[in-house]
């Protein structure tokens, strides 16, 4: 007769709870040490790395030389452009690069009309924008002086009405238009005090602010 054979039940183990227990201290030790070996940095090897990445991207103290030479440029075809004009200057400043119309190149007293007689040099100025990049800011300036009367009832509106003209006759000479803003500013932004005629005569402008883009 055959035999039935046992069978062995493992008895269940109600220790293997210590494996687990013993993997998390490990993994905790672990943590901690990194956390010690971080804290316990040489700084003067920080320093080093800091110094290395500096001198290996040359972004932190240094200006890129391509976006230098293309501000030049364009300063320098600007100023071609706008060469034996009085009332018209270019510069760079943390904006990008400015150039700044004084009023009366522009504009009659109280107007936001442009002068026809201007018409050439804003032609000449929308083909050099058209060849360059970056976001392009027309912002109005005027005097301290209250308007009385006419068309707009404060420096405000003037000095606004000013930015949109020059944007309006831009754009009809092909430019982006994505590309601009508008601000007016009335007499808020001044470059020097408005207590003498010359010093009025300079804050009364327009700047068109072509932005700084690499």
């Amino acid at each position: 007769m055959r035999k039935r054979r046992k069978t062995h039940f493992e008895r269940p183990s109600h220790e293997r709870w210590l494996i687990s227990y013993a993997d998390f201290i490990t993994l905790m030790f672990t943590f901690f040490a990194a956390l010690y070996a971080l804290s316990s940095m040489d700084k003067a090897k920080v320093e080093s790395f800091s110094g290395s990445l500096k001198q290996a991207f040359k972004v932190i103290d240094e200006p890129i030389p391509l976006y230098e030479e293309r501000t030049r440029t364009l300063v320098q075809d600007i100023s071609k452009n706008i060469k034996g004009i009085e009332g018209i200057s270019v510069k760079t400043d943390p904006r990008g690069v400015v150039v700044t119309f004084s009023d009366a190149v522009l504009f009659a007293s109280g107007s936001a009309d442009i002068k026809p007689e201007t018409f050439d040099v804003l032609d000449k100025l929308s083909k050099v924008i058209n060849e360059v990049a970056g976001r392009i800011t027309i912002e109005g300036h005027t005097d301290n002086v209250p308007i009385s009367g006419g068309k707009y009832v404060s420096n405000w509106e003037l000095s606004t009405a000013r930015a949109a003209s020059i944007l309006h006759f831009l754009i009809t000479k092909g430019v982006d238009p994505n590309r601009f803003s508008i601000a007016g500013y009335g007499e808020y932004r001044p470059l020097t005090s408005n207590e003498t005629e010359d010093g009025r005569a300079k804050n009364r402008r327009v700047e068109l602010v072509i932005g700084a883009s690499q």
